[in-house]
């Protein structure tokens, strides 16, 4: 565990006992501070345990220690799963539910006795949560807006989650003989930034018998990772994997392989007009194949006369259109600029030059800034951007004026090392205040390289409020770039209430760039916000918002979401060389 992870737990132990029935706050506040002290390390957290360099500092006194020790030497907590065995189920559920804290939940149990979220929505809409104490019904009406954000995106997984266990499952089906060809397909392949389920395509060759086949759905359903078989047959089979998340299997002869993988790869609402245009040029498409004719029978049973495809290059082609990339089919225009040979060539992970959101041990990164400026080289970066929180940012370590300055001393020294290998540019990811203003001084700002501003609090003013707030940043002149623009949390939370086509129009008319920020759980700017920002000319760049080593891998994450939103390489900030970059910076400036 790396302390990032053993801070996580402590400070989930201390949420439990908040939750737990006559619990002491002085441990409540033992845990919480433990896990401020583990966040703030500098180094390697195993190594300094092993160093015993752990003893003696603040909020680490001997149990506390021993929870760390074994949290690092095991990977858990036994006592963090007892309290968590020992929680009511539903105050767990109520966790999950924006805004609502343990405080909140005790209430809520203690006082109204629901026992599943359910119950909690039937207590809402009965008015019954707004009358109890310090309650009132515009909290009722958030739990209900955060039970609705639950509802909606329920069995959904976020995109890591699914690509692990699609890897993991390829890597074993790799392994088999008689395979041709294997690929995902469904809304993992179209990198949808959430996904439901898994779809995998396997092709045989077209004289395999029906064992090779049936040993290859055997070997599937039998996966250490298969908790329940839901449909098994010898060409789909269907699975429930221990993470929850489903998974389908389909095995089709290898000249089909090109039909099926193009049909559940999607989307639906792509193929539908793709299916009107096939019909236009009197052809008829499904899973099974490309036919000449309007249908005459249903799936593999057509008399029609097969088109034969290769790939799915092939396929478009015969519909007389350029290959559409997975990423893009989603009915956004892709099939007319197909027609049409003006589809972009969309930006590629190799394009990158550069890293230009990044945390450190200054606020709150897991690493210094040596080891980040380091694992950007080994990348093959030319620039590391440093944007560590500002002031207001107390619980992430924000720094103040003269930390910030000592920062830029330290960065001015490293850059002479690094000279000719790479630039570390000073930056700050610095906090957009209530009423729009930064934290610190213009002056301050405008020695910086360049500033990402992000909002950090007040998440629930009105929508007039919150764009209004970001639309004086926007109009800051020392203000490069606007961090996760929407706020929203995948999966946990929605984003800020901001009317987007004002911020998209206000960064184009100062010539701020909004980011995508490639963290797995914001992808932020959404898909299809980037587009409608490109459109207006606005630079894009994609941003890891890394607070430790791991982190810079995010990249690819972020590549993907500029890839549905139709970016090129051109259209991407941190596709400039490092020259070209800080003139931009200096220009727009």
């Amino acid at each position: 565990m790396n302390k990032s992870e053993v801070a996580h737990l402590l400070e989930e132990i201390a949420t439990l006992l908040t939750l737990k029935d006559g619990s002491s706050v002085f441990e409540v506040r033992a845990y919480e501070n433990a896990a401020r002290t583990i966040s703030s390390l500098d180094g390697d957290i195993e190594q300094l345990a092993r160093e015993g360099k752990l003893k003696g500092l603040p909020g680490l006194g001997p149990t506390l220690l021993k929870r760390v020790d074994e949290a690092i030497e095991t990977g858990h907590i036994a006592f963090y799963d007892e309290l968590r065995t020992a929680t009511p189920a539903v105050k767990l559920e109520m966790m999950r539910i924006a805004g609502v804290g343990p405080k909140k939940i005790n209430a809520i149990y203690d006082q109204l006795h629901v026992n599943s979220i359910a119950e909690l929505e039937q207590a809402c809409k009965d008015d019954k949560v707004a009358h109890l104490p310090s309650f009132g019904k515009k909290t009722q009406d958030k739990i209900l807006q955060g039970i609705a954000f639950l509802t909606q995106h329920a069995n959904r997984f976020q995109y890591p989650v699914a690509e692990q266990e699609a890897a993991q499952m390829q890597a074993a089906l790799a392994t088999l003989p008689g395979i041709v060809r294997m690929q995902v397909a469904g809304s993992l392949r179209r990198k949808r930034e959430t996904v439901k389920d898994i779809d995998m395509v396997i092709s045989v060759d077209d004289n395999a018998g029906d064992d090779v086949q049936n040993a290859i759905m055997d070997f599937f359903t039998k996966q250490p990772s298969v908790q329940a078989i839901t449909g098994k047959g010898p060409t789909k089979s269907s699975v429930v994997l221990s993470s929850g998340i489903a998974m389908d299997l389909r095995v089709v002869n290898d000249s089909q392989f090109p039909y099926t993988l193009h049909h559940f790869t999607g989307s639906r609402d792509h193929h539908i007009p793709l299916r009107r245009r096939a019909q236009s040029m009197n052809m008829t498409m499904n899973d099974y194949g490309l036919f000449k004719g309007e249908a005459q029978g249903k799936g593999k049973d057509t008399e029609n006369e097969l088109i034969p495809c290769k790939d799915e290059t092939d396929i478009y082609a015969a519909l007389g259109l350029d290959y559409i990339e997975p990423e893009l089919r989603e009915d956004m225009g892709e099939i007319e600029a197909a027609a049409q040979h003006t589809l972009p060539v969309l930006v590629q992970e190799s394009d990158l030059r550069g890293v230009l959101h990044a945390h450190t041990t200054w606020s709150d990164g897991q690493n210094t800034l040596r080891e980040m400026a380091e694992a950007c080289i080994e990348h093959g970066f030319s620039y590391l951007g440093i944007t560590d929180h500002s002031k207001l940012a107390a619980y992430a370590n924000g720094l103040n004026e003269e930390r910030l300055q000592q920062q830029g001393e330290e960065i001015d020294r490293m850059n002479e090392e690094f000279a000719g290998r790479l630039r570390i540019l000073k930056g700050s990811e610095c906090d957009i205040l209530r009423d729009g203003s930064l934290d610190y001084s213009d002056e301050v700002l405008a020695g910086l390289d360049f500033v990402v501003a992000s909002i950090h609090s007040n998440f629930t003013l009105s929508r007039e409020e919150q764009t209004q707030r970001m639309l004086r940043a926007i109009a800051n002149p020392n203000v490069d770039i606007i961090g996760h623009p929407t706020g929203r949390i995948l999966l946990g939370r929605a984003g800020y209430d901001l009317d987007m086509d004002a911020v998209i129009d206000a960064a184009a008319k100062h010539g701020v760039c909004i980011e995508i920020n490639a963290h797995p759980s914001r992808l932020d700017l959404d898909w299809r916000l980037v587009r409608r920002a490109r459109d207006r000319g606005i630079k894009i760049p994609i941003n890891p918002d890394a607070h430790a080593l791991a982190g810079i891998d995010d990249m690819r994450y972020g590549i993907a979401i500029a890839r549905k939103g139709w970016l090129r390489a051109i259209d991407v900030l941190n596709t400039m060389e490092t020259n070209q970059l800080l003139e931009f910076f200096s220009t727009r400036r």
